[in-house]
């Protein structure tokens, strides 16, 4: 994996240079020597916070909602759930366990939630809306390979009489083809049939098939008896919307506010997924429609092949929920002190909590949060508290909320001590954030035409990531890798129009929520990855059966 990294002496210049072009980054020492990688011990701060929800209550089988929790009552465990599951954690670290007293400082620390694995059978019911592009390009082997991965979507993902599937097609006009309906077999069977009766038309109204597919979940929220549901919507196509609103501005902003809309009147987030297959999609105009709200994602299917691939990776998590609406506060502690920034790109709630959506089974979200600290009066050498932080999730194992709170502390001495030890994990993720900054500066830069300035910055990446004392971690070597594959579709406009601006795109979001897309690295993240896997391969297994099968 360390093929075609710069020499020592040339990372360091790259460095040097990339700091120029990415000046809003995270600033981190240079380093003269080779990383090292020292102990993690005492010295560094490393809280594990203990859940504040007493055990007792997940023995309660109906939830009451407590004030200031962002959820409602959600599914009551049958007879045979495990009620005591494992929760939601919280952890807080920094990059230094002790700053001198005598100066002001800027102090990067990580706030590190955890999601438990996966609890059997215990998971929400869910509500998808496949939203599907029909028009005369999805003609042959797309639609042929289309048309399978719906049917292994509903005969083989697991689903149970409490799922419920839709069926949205599109082109030139947008039809309904099959309603929201329960999965039990005779359910199943007849998505099927409905699924099999698809056939190519004409051009493409995407956003007619969008708002659809929206209204699809809205007019079935109030229903009775939904529970606490996940609720998506898949939407492929495989070029631009010319029919309908063809502005992409218009017609994402016409799309998230249907969301909104419907989210409300469902009890919560509908999450919007989106697959661009090939090289004539509008790449842009699917990654802000996924980031509209809720946990979605933007999948680039480059070939047919990678549309089970993909749509398996997607429905691996929403089968494998453990926990939803999940936000964290964040506040700073102490006299003079305050939150600069936290890295990355969060939605945050009207009370101005980070919005970290439904967690998948084991789940990671690290958060990078910026402290100023204040020059003291006086030397403090007992730690004190410097940042607070609250998360609040619905754990579904246990049919209640998880309320985790931890603090960190740092101490202030009159002299920082020397040889404070690296926190290889946090830097890891300062990587991460990093990268996922450093490609969408690529992109923008060759999305005006500089392609070459695009390919310095991702080679800069490289160079940064070489000297850091992560380098060496898995996450940090997949980081590298992707950008090296990145730079080399950033060999000329067209090469880039076609294939790197997408996978640009792609891996930047999936980096950004801390999640695989189908293209990850095998161990990039561990966010539901076993059921990831074990989908793509029980699916992949079964087209490669059919053989030939005809549409």
């Amino acid at each position: 994996r360390g093929r075609g990294l710069l020499p020592p002496p040339c990372a360091h210049i790259m460095g040097n240079l990339v700091d120029k072009l990415m000046g809003n980054f995270t600033s981190r020492p240079q380093r003269s020597a080779a990383p090292t990688f020292d102990r993690l011990d005492a010295a560094v701060p490393n809280v594990a916070a203990v859940p504040n929800v007493a055990a007792a209550a997940a023995a309660v089988p109906t939830v009451a909602v407590v004030p200031g929790v962002p959820v409602v009552p959600g599914i009551v465990p049958g007879p045979t759930t495990e009620t005591g599951g494992e929760q939601v954690t919280l952890r807080a670290t920094a990059e230094r366990g002790a700053l001198a007293s005598d100066a002001p400082h800027k102090l990067l620390a990580m706030l590190s939630v955890k999601a438990p694995a996966a609890a059997g059978a215990a998971r929400p019911p869910m509500d998808v809306v496949c939203c599907i592009d029909k028009s005369g390009s999805m003609h042959g082997e797309k639609m042929k390979l289309m048309k399978q991965t719906l049917e292994l979507l509903v005969k083989r993902t697991g689903l149970t009489a409490d799922d419920r599937i839709a069926l949205v097609c599109f082109d030139s006009g947008v039809t309904l083809e099959l309603p929201l309906a329960e999965m039990g077999a005779d359910g199943r069977a007849n998505a099927a049939r409905v699924v099999k009766a698809v056939r190519p038309g004409s051009t493409t109204n995407l956003s007619g098939g969008a708002l659809k597919a929206v209204d699809v979940l809205h007019n079935n929220g109030a229903a009775a008896g939904n529970g606490k549901r996940t609720r998506a919507v898949m939407l492929f196509t495989d070029g631009l919307a010319n029919e309908g609103i063809r502005d992409t501005v218009k017609l994402v902003g016409a799309v998230r506010g249907a969301l909104a809309a419907a989210s409300k009147a469902c009890g919560g987030e509908i999450s919007l997924f989106t697959f661009g297959f090939g090289a004539d999609h509008d790449e842009n105009c699917l990654r802000a429609l996924a980031s509209c709200q809720g946990s979605g994602q933007y999948y680039y299917v480059q070939t047919a092949e990678d549309i089970p691939s993909a749509f398996a990776d997607c429905l691996g998590g929403l089968t494998s929920i453990v926990a939803q609406n999940a936000t964290l506060s964040i506040e700073a502690t102490g006299a003079g002190a305050s939150v600069s920034r936290v890295l990355g790109a969060y939605a945050r709630e009207s009370s101005g909590a980070l919005a970290l959506g439904d967690l998948f089974a084991d789940d990671e979200k690290d958060v990078l949060v910026e402290l100023a600290l204040p020059k003291l009066a006086a030397p403090a050498a007992a730690p004190a508290a410097v940042l607070r932080a609250t998360l609040r999730a619905f754990n579904v194992a246990r049919s209640a909320p998880d309320v985790v709170d931890v603090e960190l502390s740092v101490s202030r001495p009159l002299h920082e001590p020397a040889g404070q030890p690296v926190d290889i994990a946090l830097d890891e993720q300062r990587n991460r954030v990093e990268t996922a900054e450093a490609m969408e500066e690529a992109a923008r830069l060759a999305d005006t035409g500089d392609v070459a300035a695009g390919r310095k910055v991702l080679s800069g990446m490289r160079a940064r990531i070489a000297e850091s004392a992560s380098a060496r971690r898995a996450l940090s070597t997949n980081l590298t890798h992707e950008c090296m594959q990145l730079e080399g579709a950033y060999r000329d406009v067209r090469e880039y129009r076609s294939v790197g601006s997408k996978m640009t795109k792609m891996q930047m979001m999936s980096h950004q929520k801390q999640r695989t897309s189908h293209m990850s690295a095998q161990g990039t993240y561990a966010s539901a990855a076993k059921r990831k896997a074990s989908l793509k391969s029980h699916w992949m297994s079964s087209i490669n059966a059919a053989g030939s099968d005809s549409e």
